[in-house]
């Protein structure tokens, strides 16, 4: 995982809008950072908006980007997120 040992996600909002909120663990490195599921499907796949939210300049100048996204959820990766330590927040919009 792109985490790291000891690492957490938090997600508050609801199916349309919310934080995500990642805290690096020990190790942490590139690919999935978090999974978020909705409450209830979409019909078809939505489009998803992530907006990074950081003061971590290290954090703000890393690749984000969704690695899935389907009508029971989406995926937000990293592929420059090796060595990260602190935490970064994601604002997700979802629209069908």
């Amino acid at each position: 995982s792109g985490v790291g040992s000891g690492a957490t996600v938090t997600i508050s909002g609801t199916d349309t809008a919310g934080t995500v909120t990642v805290n690096a663990g020990s190790g942490a490195g590139n690919g999935v950072l978090a999974n978020v599921s909705f409450v209830s499907a979409f019909n078809g796949n939505p489009h998803v908006v992530i907006t990074p939210v950081t003061s971590n300049i290290a954090l703000a100048n890393s690749n984000f980007y969704l690695i899935s996204r389907t009508s029971s959820g989406f995926s937000i990766a990293s592929s420059s997120f090796g060595g990260a330590t602190g935490s970064i927040s994601f604002d997700y919009i979802v629209v069908d």
